[in-house]
């Protein structure tokens, strides 16, 4: 078992494989608390036997495929551990999405049955699908979308299972550990990380109240470890919001700015990065030590690099059974037994995985040369100042394109493209400069999507 120095706080312990949700939850101590959360009153606790027996009380109907809003609620937990108990396939859709990206998702899936708030499974009941669902028992996550429009990818209770030991064998929790629960759980890093990891170990869970009470929640829970996205570690950081009691933040689904990283280990916080895919339901590979670009893979994990240095992955026990109905889409998501993951990377001597960017994070411009998206963007990003929303991308025209989101009257940043254009080939520089009052549209984990941008631009 992999342990980095400096966490006298966690203990080794036998991390067990599970096959199933309620096999996971009953091989903690009954006796444990399972979950924290709120009411009017304060806090309120449930232990492992309370929350197995509202699980198996909680009543299930006959359906195809059941579409569950994962809000994070204590109600959306149990829906979701009892409809997979019972076998019954769900999707889990997110309360924020876009009413007419939900429509699609419920036709894409099957579902013709929605448990959530009533406002949603009300709006959304004519969209319910008539079609026969095809599959037992499966669970259905939407891909985050950055670079095209989300599919939903086919996984099991035993995958996600699998992926929760995997990470808990790298990074166990004690069962003293609790864990702040605020990510999105119809995201697959979410649900493993942010609700399934802690079950995983016998540790607690609290249940985060949405964004109106995250400037409270860290005080009022006083967690020992949260999982979270690099735009929420940031947000965290500038309000000064983390509680002291705080040891452990896993950071996932995007890149951490280096400022962010050294003020939280200012703090005595020990800064772990997972990197995983929907596909592989969730990690695969965990930061130990102190450089956190260098990965260590998983137990049941292998990888290796394509000729184009594309990260290619075996793990049977992790990998997706397909994207639902599209045989297509999964038979080239693979190459010889091995997941292609579009993204580029290097293994170092030690073994040790290093994530460089996406393969379609690049803009291939009409002279054949190409520019990486994740590097020009940092570089532009020291001439725009901080805080700005941005992103580049090509125009019809081959040209590229530099978009800013929620600029305001005035706003002009013309002199900062100026200079940054001085120090690029004259094929990458900046063409024009187009601004929207509205934020650059983004995945739940605040990743952009690229495939939307040309869309927004103004010829």
């Amino acid at each position: 078992m992999a342990i980095s120095r400096g966490l006298s706080w966690f203990h080794p312990m036998d991390i067990r494989h599970y096959s199933s949700f309620l096999d996971m939850l009953r091989g903690q101590d009954p006796s444990s608390p399972a979950i924290v959360f709120k009411q009017e009153n304060g806090k309120s606790v449930l232990d492992y036997a309370s929350l197995i027996r509202l699980v198996e009380d909680f009543p299930v109907e006959e359906h195809g495929c059941v579409g569950i809003f994962a809000d994070e609620s204590l109600s959306s937990i149990l829906a979701i551990l009892a409809y997979a108990s019972a076998h019954i396939q769900i999707a889990l859709l997110s309360p924020l999405e876009d009413p007419r990206v939900l429509v699609k998702q419920i036709q894409a899936a099957d579902i013709d049955f929605l448990l959530g708030p009533k406002e949603l499974t009300e709006g959304l009941s004519e969209a319910l699908s008539k079609n026969k669902a095809e599959g037992v028992g499966n669970i259905l996550f939407f891909t985050s979308g950055t670079t095209s429009s989300n599919k939903a990818v086919v996984l099991t209770q035993e995958s996600l299972c699998s992926s929760a030991f995997n990470g808990a064998s790298l990074l166990p929790l004690s069962p003293k550990d609790l864990l702040y629960s605020c990510l999105p759980l119809s995201h697959v890093f979410g649900f493993v990380c942010s609700f399934l990891w802690p079950l995983s170990c016998g540790a607690s869970l609290a249940l985060g109240g949405g964004i109106k009470s995250f400037f409270t929640d860290f005080l009022f829970y006083r967690p020992t470890a949260v999982s979270l996205v690099p735009q929420m570690a940031g947000f965290l950081l500038a309000h000064r919001l983390l509680n002291p009691e705080l040891r452990l933040i896993l950071i996932g689904a995007g890149d951490c700015p280096e400022s962010v990283l050294q003020a939280l280990r200012g703090q005595g916080i020990r800064v772990s990065f997972g990197y995983g895919l929907t596909e592989t339901s969730s990690g695969v590979a965990l930061s130990l030590g102190e450089d956190p670009k260098a990965m260590t893979l998983c137990p049941e994990v292998e990888a290796k690099l394509g000729e184009d240095g594309e990260i290619l992955l075996s793990c049977p026990s992790l990998v997706m059974k397909g994207y639902y109905k599209d045989r297509k889409s999964t038979e080239g998501a693979f190459s010889q037994g091995y997941l292609k993951t579009g993204d580029l990377g290097r293994i170092d001597d030690d073994g040790l995985l290093h994530v460089i960017g996406r393969k379609k994070e690049m803009l291939v411009l009409s002279d054949g040369s190409k520019i990486f998206l994740p590097e020009f963007e940092a570089k532009l990003a020291s001439f725009l100042g901080e805080g700005v929303d941005f992103a580049a991308c090509l125009s019809k025209k081959g040209q590229v394109v530099l978009c800013v989101g929620k600029a305001k009257m005035g706003d002009d940043y013309s002199q900062a493209v100026l200079a940054f254009n001085q120090t690029c080939p004259y094929s990458h520089r900046i063409a024009q400069t187009q601004y929207f009052s509205d934020p650059l549209p983004r995945t739940q984990t605040g990743k952009i999507k690229r495939w939307q941008l040309p869309l927004l631009l103004v010829d």
